[in-house]
């Protein structure tokens, strides 16, 4: 991490500040995260689109969804964390550091999923309760690297900021079904009346079925809900342990030391 190349200014925000923050984020690094999002998204969106249609729109699909998006929002937590302070990072370092942390993401991977059984066989209430704790699974096991329990950094984060961490599971939870919703839309649309394909009909989700659309839709939009993760990971950070403080007296004294950039 080279503290002099910070994108952004570390203060605390609000989460829609926030969620301005990861779209002028995307939008300043596009290609490498269509590049990810097209290697990692693509083949499970196949994958899942067929099985909606095979098994004649089964709402577990959606469910599916939930499951699997903790592994494919890893990457792209990786990816935007590192081009915090960097100008450019490729999906093969993305790639290679994933490798380089195997176990610490089969770790998050195992509590995210353990925290989701726990909060679905306790109702709206446990999922209220387990799915706030394991936001900051992620970037506790693989950015941090901490000495700690993932689990417990986890939890601490969302207890200190019970906003932040709530307001993760609701974009997660809002930008699902919006991708959901949109794509479905969109795929009636375009199928339907552009290219006048009326015979193949899948249903729609309005008459309560998931179609490949749909699916495909909600898993588009996990890059982005990691990478929204991400920054709130960092405000949560900066109001909690002062981050914004460290890595600035981290520069000072780097600079101290001669190893500052050329100006």
């Amino acid at each position: 991490m080279n503290v002099h190349q910070c994108r952004i200014a570390l203060r605390p925000r609000g989460p829609l500040e926030v969620f301005d923050l990861a779209l002028r984020l995307l939008r300043a690094h596009p290609a490498v995260f269509l590049r990810l999002g097209a290697i990692l998204v693509l083949p499970v969106a196949a994958v899942f689109a067929v099985g909606a249609v095979a098994t004649g729109g089964h709402w577990g699909w959606l469910v599916a969804v939930f499951a699997i998006s903790p592994a494919l929002q890893a990457p792209f937590t990786v990816l935007a964390g590192r081009l915090l302070f960097a100008d450019e990072y490729s999906v093969r370092q993305v790639r290679q550091e994933l490798w380089g942390s195997l176990g610490a993401l089969v770790a998050t991977l195992g509590w995210s999923w353990a925290l989701m059984v726990l909060g679905a066989a306790c109702g709206l209430v446990g999922l209220v309760v387990t799915v706030p704790l394991s936001t900051f699974l992620a970037e506790a096991a693989l950015l941090e690297r901490t000495k700690d329990s993932v689990l417990a950094r986890s939890s601490k984060l969302a207890m200190y900021s019970p906003i932040g961490a709530l307001a993760v599971a609701a974009a997660w939870l809002g930008l699902t079904a919006w991708g959901a919703v949109v794509a479905d839309g969109a795929g009636q649309l375009l199928v339907g009346w552009l290219l006048e394909l009326g015979s193949w009909d899948v249903g729609s989700l309005l008459d309560g079925v998931v179609t490949p659309y749909a699916v495909a839709g909600a898993l588009a939009v996990q890059p982005f809900v990691g990478l929204y993760r991400l920054l709130m990971f960092v405000d949560v950070r900066t109001r909690v342990d002062g981050w914004d403080l460290q890595v600035g007296l981290r520069a000072v004294r780097l600079a101290a030391e001669g190893k500052a950039p050329p100006a």
